[in-house]
């Protein structure tokens, strides 16, 4: 039982939302079985329960971080690779607490003087080493296993600061509304970064597209460019250019080379 409760962490970790018939054809039991699933997980607060299905929860989505970095994984490094190439010498930049951006400052090396301020953790690990890079932590309280700084002391530090382009990470992008997240905890920080940011580019894997996700945070005229890989519709990314957003799409055999 227990590796297929931990079949339902990673899906909805995945999807986002998932309902009790698709749990039960994903997992080949009944959904009487699945309800128990469900019932557990949300026990122990790692799920939010809807009528008909479930959401992650803000603390399964803390401890499946792990779980997320590996899925998609090439797609990923393809985005992480090709927004590196949006950013020139001198720009002052925020990476967002995230998998995909934490790809992002792995990918990033030592040839360009960039300043970089984040409130991961794991983006700061990335870069302390590299000497043309400056980057700056922010304050707050340590947001567990996703490795983010959050609260008001971290809002009140990235406020003092204004970018040249903020790298955004999203749990959901939802075409009729904009941008959602899971953890309400991280949307302050994300939407005070938008504001004094130049160019808002997000950096979201194709799975991200038409997800259902807990908040709404970010409305699309707030959004610059949006890098994703080659997973995105055609009719997606048509839905979002001709709102105004560059959509770029990542390549993941060339970006794998770079």
């Amino acid at each position: 039982m227990k590796d297929r409760i931990d079949r339902v962490m990673e899906i909805l970790a995945r999807k986002g939302y998932r309902s009790v018939s698709d749990l039960s054809e994903d997992l080949k039991v009944s959904e009487m079985t699945v309800r128990r699933y469900l019932d557990r997980l949300e026990q122990k607060s790692l799920i939010k329960r809807t009528h008909g299905g479930a959401f992650a929860g803000q603390e399964m989505i803390e401890v499946d971080y792990r779980v997320r970095e590996t899925l998609c994984r090439a797609e990923k490094e393809a985005i992480a690779n090709r927004a590196y190439s949006l950013i020139q010498p001198g720009e002052s930049v925020f990476i967002d607490a995230g998998s995909t951006t934490a790809f992002l400052a792995y990918a990033m090396d030592d040839t360009r003087r960039i300043s970089v301020v984040t409130n991961s953790l794991i983006v700061a690990h990335a870069l302390e080493n590299k000497s043309n890079i400056e980057t700056v932590l922010l304050g707050g309280k340590v947001h567990g296993a996703t490795h983010s700084l959050i609260g008001p002391l971290a809002v009140e530090s990235v406020n003092q600061f204004r970018f040249t382009k903020a790298f955004l990470g999203v749990n959901g992008i939802n075409l009729g509304e904009g941008l959602t997240q899971s953890n309400l905890e991280e949307i302050p920080v994300k939407k005070t970064v938008a504001h004094n940011s130049e160019k808002v580019i997000i950096l979201a894997d194709s799975t991200k597209f038409n997800k259902k996700v807990l908040v709404f945070f970010l409305s699309f005229n707030e959004v610059d460019i949006i890098l994703t890989d080659q997973g995105i519709k055609p009719e997606d990314k048509a839905s979002l250019e001709d709102v105004g957003i560059d959509v770029i799409v990542a390549d993941v055999e060339s970006e794998a080379g770079r």
